[in-house]
């Protein structure tokens, strides 16, 4: 009897241990204040309001804060994708970190439609969950619950595992801070990060993962500590930009309504995008909003005076000028108001500007 008690606790406790936390505390709290620095001052301003006087750090470490409490029990598999080594995600409509991080991304999409609690725990749970899907060991493999069942050995007496050794080891004995990650900082890196791909962030972590068991035995030492200790601060500061990226997508203040009519006035051939079919093979100076962008690696469309399908007309920018243009295009145009210089065309039986470079769009 005593041996089957012993064997039910061993299979419970084996179970339970893939709901280990993912930085950890600190690291969480690291990645929510990176991105707090990283992002526009107005988005930083809408993100507090939203957030209604919880503490940032409180924020980013909300998820792993409600796991003591059994009513939020269906959250515990939010936090992680685990698979095969050698296999490829496959897409599942299992609750895991990929989907509720989609599911959450396009939600916010839609916030005016949200209360402000729901915004709120929404908020958290993206704060989390990126820094979460930026630790290899949570898009881990799943033979070993993500680093789990490996047990190992650092310094004296300092018995863990893998996956606890990532979450808070590494940047506990590793002394890491906000600065440290900040140092390794530079413009082109933020530049170059212009799209909100959950998927190719994970399989960045995850590519990581033979690095991160490559040890012998069970013992980690100082050299592994160091060279880790580098991997570590470069997915921080990952994680606090792509978060940064997600915020300023979701939480801009959209501009305020002109008289676009007013402003056509100004210009000697400005014109509202509404009567972009009447100046067909003309140079034009389109006044208008910005109310939609569909962007692929081909070509980004900016819909003008309405959403997509029903805007009157369209502003085209192909691929081979996209190196032109400094943040993404989401950033730059979307709920803005715009001038735009080019020749209208018609394609498709819908009038559009087909624009080579920045200086042909001015942001009012």
């Amino acid at each position: 009897m005593k041996l089957k008690l012993i064997s039910l606790l061993f299979i419970f406790s084996i179970v339970n241990l893939r709901y280990s936390y993912g930085w950890g505390a600190e690291g969480h709290a690291i990645v929510a204040r990176l991105a707090m620095q990283l992002v526009k001052d107005d988005v930083r301003q809408n993100v507090l309001q939203a957030l209604n006087g919880m503490p940032l750090d409180t924020a980013a470490n909300w998820m792993d804060i409600m796991k003591s409490n059994p009513d939020y029990e269906f959250m515990r598999s939010w936090h992680y994708v685990d698979f095969a080594k050698g296999e490829t995600y496959k897409p599942t409509n299992q609750e895991n970190i990929i989907n509720r991080l989609t599911l959450t991304y396009n939600e916010l999409k839609h916030k005016n439609t949200l209360s402000d609690a729901q915004i709120k725990d929404d908020l958290c749970i993206l704060f989390h969950l990126t820094g979460d899907l930026h630790m290899p060991l949570h898009t881990g493999y799943e033979d070993d619950l993500g680093g789990n069942k490996t047990t190992v050995k650092y310094d004296t007496n300092k018995i863990t595992n893998l996956h606890s050794f990532w979450d808070e080891g590494i940047i506990k004995y590793g002394k890491i801070t906000d600065n440290s990650c900040l140092a390794f900082y530079n413009k082109s890196m933020a530049d170059s990060i212009k799209l909100v791909d959950f998927s190719a962030w994970m399989y960045d972590g995850r590519k990581l993962l033979d690095s991160v068991y490559a040890f012998p035995g069970y013992e980690l030492d100082e050299n592994y500590l160091q060279k880790n200790k580098t991997v570590v601060q470069h997915q921080l500061l990952k994680a606090g930009l792509h978060l940064a990226l997600i915020l300023n997508r979701l939480f801009y203040t959209p501009a305020p309504q002109i008289d676009f009519a007013a402003l056509a006035k100004t210009f000697g051939n400005g014109i509202e995008a509404k009567d972009a079919g009447e100046k067909e093979g003309k140079r034009v100076t389109v006044c208008a909003r910005v109310f939609s962008i569909k962007s692929t690696n081909a070509i980004t469309q900016l819909s003008l005076g309405g959403a997509y399908p029903n805007n009157p007309m369209t502003v085209v920018i192909f691929a081979k000028n996209y190196s032109k243009f400094d943040i993404p295009f989401e950033d730059l145009y979307k709920n803005r108001n715009i001038t735009v210089k080019g020749m209208i065309e018609t394609y498709k039986g819908k009038q559009q500007i087909i624009i080579d470079e920045p200086a042909d769009i001015r942001v009012l």
